[in-house]
């Protein structure tokens, strides 16, 4: 009987995590130069982005990952960044909890 509610709490536990997006590195984060960092540099220190869009003509990637668990949110952490016309890095910015 005990062996048959520690197998069923554990199968709920793990079947309470929930994944959004895709982990990511910070550490690069903080080489990103405005007007200097290029699209090439962003793509080669944290890969193809979850998202593509536009922003006033500009170009942006966002990069996000959300874990939730049956107790609430354990880790999120989000990276966007808008790109100029030259292909440069215009701005971003990160949260994370």
């Amino acid at each position: 009987m005990w062996i048959r509610l520690l197998v069923l709490s554990v199968l709920l536990s793990l079947a309470g995590c929930y994944l959004i997006g895709r982990d990511f590195p910070t550490v690069p984060i903080e080489e990103l130069r405005p007007n200097v960092t290029t699209k090439s540099q962003v793509y080669g220190a944290f890969g193809e982005p979850v998202e593509k869009g536009s922003d006033s003509g500009l170009e942006t990637w966002s990069y996000y990952y959300y874990m939730w668990t049956v107790t609430g949110v354990q880790n999120q952490k989000r990276l966007h960044v808008t790109f100029n016309q030259n292909g440069t890095l215009r701005n971003y910015s990160y949260s994370a909890q």
